[in-house]
C-alpha cells in the first residue's frame, strides 16, 4: 500500500522540509518498506512505498521532479489500461507491460495535463505541481479504495492520502468539526458538508473530483458524471445481463493479474459470492486456488432462537458452503472472532481511520478479516461492497411499465407498488410528512442514538426532521437519482477502505465499483434489474445462473452483519461497562452524549432477555462516539 502527501507553503514562516517530516511522523507506524521527499523552494511531496506495487523496469524515485518542465509529480495507486495508455503515448511497444502505474501515469499527465484524468483506468491518486505557472493540481480516479485530504490557511496548503499525515502539521491545531460530527451522529442531513471530516478546516476529496491550488485559492470539481452516459434499450434482459458479465469479468481479471496474492472476502449474500466465484473460475487457469475469508457467528445456538431469523440470514455459513462447493478452487477461512472483542474493534478502527463509524458494531469483524489476510501474507483483498449500486441494484418496481403478467404473478406487489404507492405520493404527501412527523425514522434515529437534547436543538436537528425525511429520500419519479444516491454514500466506504488497506498493508479492491461497469449500469433502464415475474436484482441472478446455487442466488432474506452481537455484547459486558465508565468523567464526551442515558440504558439492556439488534447497534455507535471524542479532545 502506498501513500502521498506533500506542503505548499506561501511564506518562510515554515520549512517546507520540516512539513514534510512531522506528516511523515504521523504516517511512520503504517507499513511501508521506504519513504522519500522531493521539495523545490516552497513545495515538497513525500511518498511510502510498499516496495512490491511497482515492476522492476522504470523504477523512477518517487516523487519526481522534472527541472526542464519546472515539474513536481507524485502518485499512488493501480492503472488498468496501461496496455493501451502506452501505445497512446508511444512508448516501447515491447516492454509496454513491464511499465509501472506511476511511470504511465507521469507520462499521461505530461503529454495530457489534467485531461489526462479522462483517459485512465483503475484505483489512482497524483498530484502534480507546475513551476511556471504556480499552480498544484491534484485528482483522485472515479471509484475505488482511494482517499485524500487536505488541509489550507495563509501559511500554505497541505495535502495526504491518510488523514494522520494532516494532523501532524506544525501550524494545524486539532479542533472538533461540531457540524459534522452531529451529522454522522444522528444522520441528520448527512449528505450535506460532502467534503467534511470530525476535523475543523480540513477536508476530504472524494472520488471523481479535482482540486486546482492557484493564487492561495482552492477549487474543487467533480469531473465523472455517469448519470448523463448515453441510455441503450434492449428487448430481452438478458442481452444486459450478458453484457454486465463480460465487464464484470474483466474488472475481476484487472484486479488480480499481477504477481500479487490475492483472497476475497466471501459472506454468502449476492455480491460477495459473485466476486469471489468469477476470481476463483479465473485464477483456475492460472492453478491458483483463491482464500476467502468470512465471519460467521460465535453464538450460533442462540441465534437459532433470535426472531430476527424470520425476517433475515443470521448465518450464512450454509451459502458459504455452497459457493465453495460450487467453484471447487475455493479454501474458506471462517472467523468467529472468538478472541477479538467488539469493544477492541471499535477502539483500533478510531485508531486505523482517525474518526468513528456508523456501523461500530461491525468493527471487530471487519478488522478481524483484515488482520487475519494480512498474516496470512495477503496483499490484494476482493470485495463485493459496491454490488448493492451495480450488479444487485434492486430497482423501483413503482417505475416500471403496467404489465399484466406482474400483476398475474405477484398481484399484491403490483398493486402496493404500482397503485397504491404512487397515489399515496401524488395526493397525500404532505398530509402524510405532517402525520408521520413524530414517527419519522431518522426522527427516532436521532432520538435513540444517545446524543445530548441540548446538542439537537443547538444545530436545529429537532426541528428539522420533515425536511430531513425528504433530503434522505430519493426522488420516486427518477431512478437515476436512486443510482447516484449509492455511489455518494459509497464515499465513505471508499475512505475507510483505504484507510484499513494502509493499516494492515493490503491493497483492497472492489470489481462492482468498476468505472466501466458503473457507467454501463447508469445506462440501462429500471426493467433490467426486474423478470417477468416482478421479481427484483435479477441482473446478478441471470448473471451468475448456473454458477452460484440457486438457494444462494434465490434467497429473499438478507443476510444480517454481526447476527449475533447482542450476545456477543452480553458476554463481552465487563468490557463495556469499564469504557462506560471511563467516558463518564470526559467533558468532551458527556457535551454530545448523554452519557447517563447510555449508561442506563446499557443497565437495562443487560438484564432483558432480548434486545432487538438495532437497539444495541445504536448503543455501541454512541460509545465509539464518545470514545473518539474522550482520546481526541479532553
Amino acid at each position: 500500500m502506498n501513500l502521498i502527501f506533500g506542503a505548499w507553503h506561501y511564506n518562510n514562516n515554515y520549512s517546507v522540509d520540516l512539513s514534510l517530516q512531522k506528516m511523515y511522523n504521523g504516517l511512520r507506524k503504517l507499513p511501508h518498506q521506504g519513504h522519500a521527499f522531493k521539495t523545490t523552494s516552497e513545495v515538497g511531496f513525500g511518498h511510502l512505498s510498499s516496495g512490491s506495487t511497482f515492476s522492476q523496469c522504470h523504477r523512477d524515485d518517487r516523487p519526481v521532479y522534472l527541472p526542464e518542465n519546472q515539474l513536481l509529480f507524485v502518485s499512488q495507486g493501480r492503472i488498468d489500461n496501461i496496455s493501451q495508455l502506452t501505445k497512446k503515448l508511444g512508448l516501447d511497444h515491447e516492454t509496454r507491460t513491464s511499465y509501472s502505474s506511476d511511470f504511465v501515469l507521469l507520462q499521461a499527465y505530461r503529454k495530457w495535463g489534467r485531461n489526462c484524468i479522462s483517459h485512465l483506468r483503475g484505483e489512482w491518486c497524483f498530484a502534480a505541481f507546475d513551476g511556471q505557472t504556480q499552480e498544484l493540481f491534484i485528482a483522485q480516479s472515479p471509484t475505488g479504495y482511494t482517499a485524500l485530504y487536505y488541509y489550507h490557511d495563509h501559511n500554505g496548503f497541505y495535502f495526504s492520502s491518510s488523514i494522520k499525515g494532516i494532523l501532524q502539521i506544525p501550524n494545524y491545531s486539532k479542533q472538533l468539526n461540531e457540524g459534522h460530527f452531529m451529522r454522522q451522529l444522528t444522520l441528520w442531513g448527512r449528505e450535506d458538508g460532502a467534503y467534511d471530516t470530525f476535523y475543523s478546516n480540513v477536508f476530504s476529496l472524494p472520488p471523481a473530483h479535482t482540486t486546482i491550488i492557484k493564487n492561495r485559492t482552492v477549487k474543487v470539481e467533480k469531473y465523472w458524471n455517469p448519470q448523463i452516459t448515453e441510455k441503450r434499450t434492449y428487448k430481452k434482459t438478458q442481452h444486459y445481463a450478458d453484457e454486465i458479465m463480460e465487464l464484470f469479468v474483466a474488472a475481476v481479471q484487472s484486479r488480480i493479474c499481477g504477481d500479487k496474492s490475492v483472497a476475497s472476502t466471501l459472506s454468502g449474500g449476492l455480491d460477495s459470492s459473485a466476486v469471489s466465484y468469477t476470481a476463483a473460475e479465473l485464477l483456475k487457469r492460472q492453478n491458483t486456488t483463491l482464500t476467502t475469508f468470512s465471519h460467521v457467528p460465535l453464538f450460533t445456538s442462540e441465534i437459532l432462537q433470535d426472531i430476527e431469523k424470520e425476517k433475515s440470514v443470521l448465518d450464512e455459513t450454509p451459502f458459504i458452503h455452497d459457493i465453495v462447493n460450487a467453484s471447487g478452487n475455493i479454501d474458506s477461512i471462517l472467523l468467529n472472532s472468538a478472541n477479538y472483542s467488539v469493544l477492541n474493534g471499535m477502539i483500533d478502527f478510531l485508531d486505523i481511520y482517525s474518526a468513528p463509524a456508523h456501523g461500530a458494531c461491525n468493527a471487530y469483524w471487519l478488522l478481524d478479516i483484515y488482520r487475519s489476510a494480512a498474516q496470512k501474507g495477503v496483499e490484494v483483498l476482493l470485495k463485493g461492497e459496491g454490488g448493492n449500486g451495480s450488479i444487485s441494484f434492486a430497482g423501483a418496481p413503482h417505475l416500471l411499465p403496467v404489465s399484466i403478467s406482474a400483476f398475474i404473478h405477484n398481484p399484491f406487489s403490483f398493486f402496493k407498488s404500482r397503485i397504491a404507492k404512487p397515489v399515496v405520493q401524488t395526493f397525500f404527501r404532505n398530509y402524510l410528512s405532517k402525520r408521520n412527523h413524530k414517527k419519522s425514522s431518522l426522527r427516532k434515529y436521532a432520538f435513540n442514538v444517545f446524543a445530548q437534547p441540548a446538542r439537537l436543538d443547538q444545530h436545529g436537528i429537532t426541528m428539522d426532521f420533515s425536511a430531513i425525511d425528504d433530503i434522505q429520500r430519493p426522488s420516486p419519479d427518477d431512478i437515476q437519482q436512486n443510482k447516484e444516491l449509492f455511489l455518494n454514500l459509497y464515499n465513505v466506504r471508499s475512505a475507510i477502505g483505504a484507510a484499513s488497506g494502509q493499516y494492515y498493508g493490503l491493497e483492497l479492491r472492489d470489481p462492482t465499483i468498476d468505472q466501466d461497469l458503473i457507467e454501463y449500469f447508469f445506462s440501462i433502464p429500471n426493467e433490467a434489474f426486474f423478470d417477468k415475474h416482478f421479481n427484483n436484482r435479477m441482473l446478478v441472478k441471470q448473471m451468475m445462473r448456473g454458477k452460484i446455487p440457486d438457494r444462494v442466488l434465490f434467497e429473499k432474506r438478507k443476510g444480517l452483519q454481526s447476527a449475533d452481537i447482542v450476545y456477543r455484547v452480553k458476554a463481552q459486558a465487563s468490557e463495556i461497562s469499564a469504557a462506560i465508565e471511563k467516558i463518564k468523567n470526559s467533558t468532551a464526551a458527556s457535551y454530545y452524549i448523554d452519557i447517563q442515558n447510555l449508561n442506563d440504558t446499557w443497565q437495562l439492556y443487560l438484564h432483558q432477555p432480548y434486545v432487538e439488534p438495532y437497539q444495541m447497534q445504536n448503543l455501541l455507535k454512541a460509545l465509539q462516539f464518545a470514545l473518539f471524542l474522550h482520546t481526541n479532545f479532553d
